[in-house]
């Protein structure tokens, strides 16, 4: 892993959403989507569970 790597944890309860910011993101060289997750609980759990140095939620 480059030190320079962002790694993120998408977080949206749409799949759609999730998918197509997916797509932006790991376009980015420096940025790189390693989890998903569906709701606020998934999203607490895989955070806690050291998945992605980055939370992205959805902006209602």
């Amino acid at each position: 892993m480059d030190p320079r790597e962002t790694r993120i944890l998408l977080a949206d309860d749409h799949a759609l959403v999730r998918h197509g910011l997916r797509l932006i993101l790991d376009a980015e060289p420096d940025l790189t989507v390693v989890a998903e997750a569906g709701d606020g609980a998934e999203a607490v759990e895989r955070a806690a569970a050291g998945q992605g140095d980055l939370g992205i939620p959805r902006i209602a």
